[in-house]
């Protein structure tokens, strides 16, 4: 595969994700401008992890990397009949599973925000309760929708794939804007659910122009499990490297108000290079490796994921020293209206400076990971996820001590740049035994 065949697929997703963005920054502008850095966004805040940690455990970042490789053998080898079976098989699997802890996480919601908030307040928890309750179906929908997206990756349907999330901003921008003042802060949490729902809808015409529109067959044959077995360390991974986010939000439930809500707005921020970027470079080189890799091509392969870490790299530091100089004018731009003050860009400012240091990080590991997916080799980045979470915890309650909610930011990006070193030389010991 020619380098510039890569570049040009990574930048049509990073099209499609870059737009996505523009509608996220009109999203965060809209919360800022109504709700501002207290009490109501810090519910939303937590109400809204809940689900969406589920979604990193079953969607995007576990559905996708260990479906498509699998996916890719069955077209490759076996056609197309016997790959749309497949996709069936899946989709019933996941229309169980998501449905039955939606159920679940609906009816214990109290329990979920105390272990991801202790330190709120009864009147924040209730508050937190009910988003979460409105927006934990919002998983079934996305969950769906990332299986929809590997496949679509697979036929290069990439700026599509990576454009979907716009519905999912639209729906919330919408929602808050026509009913913010019958519902407040409900508004937004009901457009996140219309918002999953809109995300899978737009992406189901492209399925059906490659024919694999399907119904959901409901067994769990052999092929189900090797996914799911795949998914299983996947998701352990992703659980663990989630800790990390529920010990820094448990961590900043118990400072001031704002706390959270200044760290979340930062990270929005910061997730911009790493989702134009780094989403962008993993799911094509995904995409191409598993291709190559269905062909026992294993030297297209190892050049797949060398050009993605050296595009990844190059860029991922020149945006992340931009982001770090043009923290505050970029957060006063962007976020101070409304109900956010001179205050909270600072705070804000700050934060995002701290997880300057671990976009590079960020943006390497999502791309060597992905070298290990479509090997099918997935317990390696479950290993080492382990281990950051260990450096996240350590280093989040000694640097908040000092720094306060910054602390938590940049023992973030500790975390992710440890992740990224030893993923890389598990990497090259990996490579030069293929």
């Amino acid at each position: 595969m020619r380098a510039h065949k890569l570049i040009n697929e990574a930048f049509g997703f990073a099209l499609g994700t870059g737009i996505s963005r523009i509608f996220g920054f009109v999203r965060e502008i809209m919360f800022a401008h109504l709700f501002g850095a207290g009490i109501l966004m810090d519910a939303f805040r937590v109400a809204f992890r809940i689900p969406n940690l589920l979604r990193d455990l079953l969607a995007e970042g576990t559905l996708t990397p260990a479906f498509l490789p699998v996916f890719s053998d069955y077209h490759t080898h076996y056609g197309k009949a016997t790959a749309a079976k497949f996709v069936s098989l899946i989709l019933g699997a996941m229309l169980v599973i998501t449905g039955g802890i939606t159920i679940i996480g609906g009816v214990f919601a109290p329990l979920w925000v105390k272990l991801v908030a202790f330190g709120f307040t009864p009147e924040k928890s209730l508050l937190a309760v009910k988003l979460t309750r409105i927006m934990f179906p919002f998983l079934v929908f996305i969950s769906i929708g990332a299986l929809v997206m590997g496949i679509l990756n697979f036929f290069n349907h990439f700026f599509t794939t990576g454009a979907a999330s716009c519905w999912f901003d639209i729906a919330i921008i919408g929602s808050g804007l026509l009913f913010y003042k019958k519902l407040g802060i409900q508004s937004i949490a009901y457009g996140a659910l219309i918002g999953g729902a809109l995300q899978l809808a737009y992406q189901l015409p492209f399925l059906a122009k490659d024919g694999y529109l399907t119904l959901p067959k409901f067994k769990f044959s052999k092929d189900v499990k090797k996914v799911l077995l795949l998914m299983l360390p996947i998701s352990i991974g992703y659980g663990a490297s989630k800790i990390n986010v529920i010990v820094n939000t448990l961590i900043a439930s118990f400072l001031q108000d704002g706390a959270i809500s200044w760290l979340e707005y930062a990270f929005r921020l910061m997730w911009i290079p790493v989702g134009v970027i780094g989403v962008a470079l993993a799911n094509v080189s995904l995409s191409f490796a598993s291709k190559e890799l269905s062909k026992n091509n294993r030297q297209e392969f190892k050049r797949i994921i060398q050009l993605s870490l050296v595009y990844g790299a190059l860029l991922s530091i020149g945006v992340a020293i931009l982001l770090y100089f043009l923290a505050i004018p970029l957060c006063k731009i962007i976020y101070q209206h409304g109900n956010f003050k001179a205050l909270d860009t600072i705070n804000t400012a700050g934060a995002l400076r701290a997880y300057c240091f671990g976009i590079p990080g960020l943006v390497m590991t999502k791309i060597l990971a992905t070298g290990f997916y479509a090997l099918k080799e997935t317990k390696t980045p479950m290993w080492v996820s382990f281990i950051t979470v260990a450096v996240n915890v350590c280093a989040a309650i000694t640097l908040v001590k000092t720094l306060d909610f910054k602390g938590i930011a940049l023992a973030a990006s500790i975390s992710n740049l440890t992740n990224a070193i030893i993923l890389g030389l598990m990497f090259k010991k990996k490579v030069v035994s293929c």
